[in-house]
């Protein structure tokens, strides 16, 4: 999922908040969906590696989410689209956390 968000209005942690609340994030290769986040500063590799980190602590397990630099984007397929409000209407609700 591609996010463009105005900082003034949210903050990257708080989207980086969400985005760990939404999925699975100790699932490695076992799920059709990898947990991944793609950075485009240093400030955003920090955050990314101090919200990890937090998340360790507190749930005491290791995150699979890969974090890498940003490049090249290219959309997913239609039946791709859409992936958190389908997969909310099947889990009925929505957080891991």
């Amino acid at each position: 999922m591609r996010v463009w968000f105005d900082p003034a209005i949210i903050s990257y942690e708080d989207i980086l908040k969400q985005f760990f609340r939404e999925h699975d994030p100790t699932q490695k290769s076992k799920c059709q969906y990898k947990s991944a986040v793609w950075y485009h500063s240093e400030a955003q590799r920090a955050a990314i590696a101090a919200a990890m980190k937090e998340l360790e602590a507190k749930h005491r397990v290791r995150l699979a989410t890969t974090v890498d630099p940003a490049g090249d984007w290219w959309d997913a397929e239609e039946y791709h689209q859409k992936y958190i409000e389908k997969s909310m209407m099947r889990r009925g609700s929505a957080g891991w956390w």
